[in-house]
């Protein structure tokens, strides 16, 4: 793909160096350049939203700027010839969408407390009825949660999924030095330097 300095450079950035295919609750986190004995391969694909030519997938002949940044995604070479290979499937709707929602998902920096999610004492009750798929409590950012109880009632669905990340999901349980009352707690990515003691409310080190 024909993409000047800058563009690369932003969209290199903007995606992490993953692939950013996500698709129906499916996320790849293939790294796209990989150390090999200390030579960096680059393994990932510059790909084109809307095709580059007549015959290509996703061919719009209105389109004039298709060597651009806001035109290109960033892939894996597998999900590149998924995509590719399932027009009808993955429209430029949806590949525009996929780029969104990669771009926004990586901005979170997980070493940022102001930017992890915390869920503390809550309740989610969910209720679903005739559906192909039915999740009680989904989190697919960095977060901590504490006290939480999550509940789904499901009837007549394909697939019942409790709880959904695409996140590593760990818990422990810590003791508030405040309180002295166990702190069970559960964390999406990298673990956080506190969580708050669902008893007596004040942060608790994680450390």
């Amino acid at each position: 793909m024909d993409l000047s300095g800058k563009d690369r450079k932003r969209l290199w950035a903007k995606a992490a160096n993953r692939c950013s295919y996500r698709f129906a609750n499916e996320v790849c986190d293939q790294a796209l350049v990989l150390d090999d004995r200390g030579t960096d391969v680059v393994v990932g694909n510059e790909c084109h939203i809307v095709g580059d030519r007549p015959g290509s997938a996703r061919y719009m002949a209105e389109c004039t700027d298709r060597n651009s940044y806001e035109n290109a995604i960033l892939l894996c070479s597998v999900h590149h010839k998924v995509i590719d290979d399932s027009e009808r499937t993955y429209t430029v709707d949806v590949l525009q969408q996929m780029k969104r929602d990669h771009e926004g998902a990586v901005t979170f920096h997980d070493n940022d407390p102001a930017e992890r999610l915390s869920i503390v004492n809550s309740e989610f009750n969910t209720e679903v009825s005739g559906a192909d798929r039915a999740v009680g409590l989904e989190v697919n950012r960095s977060a901590s949660l504490s006290g939480v109880r999550s509940t789904l009632k499901a009837a007549n669905v394909k697939e019942a999924i409790g709880f959904s990340t695409n996140q590593s999901l760990s818990g422990r349980i810590s003791w508030c030095p405040y309180c002295r009352q166990p702190v069970p707690a559960a964390y999406t990515g990298p673990p956080p330097e506190s969580v708050k003691c669902p008893h007596c409310g004040r942060d608790v080190p994680m450390k």
